[in-house]
């Protein structure tokens, strides 16, 4: 495999493209019927969140159910964190803890459909954006433990894998954006 060499002209033409084009997928996705623009449900979900900051690249991720992008940032927003330091290099990190998530509960909090938000989870397992931690016993048995991924360190989608690629091989770490 050879080795590409980008000059900075070079760089500050790729990524306006990719701005260009990230752009475009924003527009198409707020054109649709099911977003926060449009629905003042998923409005309200979306209002509710204002503490939970998230990346542009969620829209370009071909959702089919129209609540996945919105179960994500909420489960995003209920992220407990354990404090990391490795000792040689010092590197800090912010490592995201399992956490459960109660379909009956989120159902009567957002007024969402139980299936709607099942299929939502099953398409964020799917697409690699959460994990399902079954080695970890959730606290109560409705419930079923997850962990999150950074949604920053999401490179793209990549359609022939079915699910999105990351920068970084540890995507559970929240302390860089």
């Amino acid at each position: 495999m050879e080795s590409i060499y980008v000059n900075s002209m070079q760089k500050i033409i790729v990524n306006e493209a990719l701005r260009r084009e990230r752009e475009k997928k924003k527009n198409k996705f707020k054109r649709k019927r099911k977003t926060h623009f449009n629905n003042p449900n998923l409005k309200r979900i979306i209002e509710s969140l204002t503490t939970v900051d998230f990346s542009d690249v969620l829209f370009e991720i071909p959702w089919t159910c129209f609540f996945s992008l919105y179960l994500y940032l909420i489960l995003k927003s209920k992220v407990k964190y354990i404090d990391w330091i490795e000792d040689p290099p010092y590197y800090y990190s912010k490592i995201a803890v399992s956490q459960d998530l109660n379909i009956m509960k989120l159902s009567r909090e957002y007024n969402v459909n139980r299936n709607t938000i099942r299929k939502a989870y099953f398409e964020l397992v799917r697409y690699k954006l959460i994990e399902s931690t079954p080695e970890i016993k959730p606290t109560h048995k409705s419930t079923k433990s997850v962990c999150i991924y950074n949604d920053y360190f999401i490179h793209s989608f990549d359609k022939d894998l079915g699910h999105v690629v990351y920068f970084n091989e540890v995507p559970y770490n929240f302390f860089n954006k």
